[in-house]
């Protein structure tokens, strides 16, 4: 065979294998963002999974099926409180201003002291509360754009409580079969980095652990308690405040912008002791993460907030509220892996110059 039949055939083999590589990511990409989703939760989860094994005496098959169980229902059970929540909110309201039965008192004096948005958020509320009518002819547009992007998010709440379903059931099958997962994934690894593939891999194991635990997983149990307070406090709009908070908890910014606005708010409409009582339970909400964060993340990571910023907004906008959770943690991962490998390459410079 000549060289030119060689390079012919080569370059067919080339484009079947591109072809069908191509063909492949086609058909696997809808579900890229959940199989991503469920590995990081299994490697996250495992430690869990290992410590209820061994409660069970060894029994993997029963843990498993718990850890489904729990993982479903801590996100049908909130979820389902706060669309219901939701949903009587807007329910209410929408009749109110109907019927002209909504009344919203008027703002106390010490809002329009507020820095930067103090007056504005004043007036606004001012006008609501003697001309609601008015005030919602003059954001009229605004508020109809709002109204359509609420009520399209909301017809895909059932897609995406879905979608994290069926990664808790995925990761809790990985978690099953972790041994045999683990060593081919450690040989994949040691083939693109036969060097530091590795320690890259235990690297890359320890950051999604300590973001899960210490962004994600203190990120949602601080908007659980935030949650918990604005539903029994009934304050208006308690399920967008939750989703709001969680944004802002993910991306270490915390849930103050929410939680004091809603403590202003229960002193200038409620009762003096109810208004006192969810002041104390708020507060150490808003800042139960200073506690959580050195406890669930150990020393932490020195990972700049602009990337988990970039990695949070980035995550949404490409993939939704799943992309909320995985977008961070992805990015934090590369970040740390790109951070091991600059290093590294600092250190070989600096050994070849000594």
């Amino acid at each position: 065979m000549d060289n030119n039949s060689k390079l012919i055939n080569t370059i067919i083999r080339f484009f079947v294998i591109g072809f069908l590589l191509a063909w492949c990511f086609i058909l696997i990409r809808p579900f890229i963002i959940i199989i991503l989703w469920a590995v990081v939760l299994a490697i996250a989860l495992f430690p869990v999974f290992e410590w209820l094994k061994n409660r069970l005496g060894g029994r993997r098959k029963l843990s498993a099926i718990i850890l489904a169980l729990v993982g479903i229902g801590i996100i049908l059970g909130p979820v389902s409180i706060i669309a219901t929540v939701l949903f009587h909110n807007a329910q209410t309201i929408v009749d109110g201003i109907e019927a002209g039965t909504l009344v919203i008192p008027p703002p106390s004096p010490e809002i329009a002291d507020l820095p930067v948005i103090g007056k504005p958020l004043n007036d606004i509320w001012q006008l609501a509360s003697v001309n609601l009518k008015g005030l919602i002819s003059q954001f009229h547009t605004p508020i109809v754009k709002f109204s359509k992007t609420l009520l399209l998010q909301a017809t895909n709440v059932g897609l995406i409580l879905l979608k994290f379903i069926i990664s808790i059931i995925i990761a809790v099958i990985l978690t099953l079969k972790a041994q045999s997962l683990n060593q081919e994934v450690k040989l994949f690894i040691l083939r693109l980095a036969p060097v530091r593939g590795e320690e890259f891999m235990q690297l890359a194991t320890i950051t999604i652990r300590s973001v899960t635990r210490g962004v994600i997983g203190v990120a949602v149990i601080q908007t659980l308690l935030v949650a918990f307070g604005l539903i029994l406090a009934n304050i208006p709009a308690a399920g967008i405040l939750t989703l709001l908070c969680l944004f802002l908890s993910i991306i270490q910014i915390g849930p103050g912008l929410i939680v004091l606005p809603a403590i202003i708010f229960a002193w200038s409409t409620m009762n003096p002791l109810v208004a006192l009582l969810f002041t104390i339970w708020m507060i150490p909400a808003m800042l139960i993460d200073n506690l959580l964060k050195p406890i669930l993340m150990g020393q932490g990571l020195p990972v700049p907030i602009v990337i988990i910023l970039l990695g949070v907004i980035g995550g949404t906008l490409a993939h939704g509220i799943l992309g909320l959770f995985v977008g961070p943690v992805i990015l934090i991962v590369g970040y740390e892996l790109v951070v091991a490998w600059i290093n590294e390459d600092s250190e070989k410079n600096i050994n070849v110059v000594g």
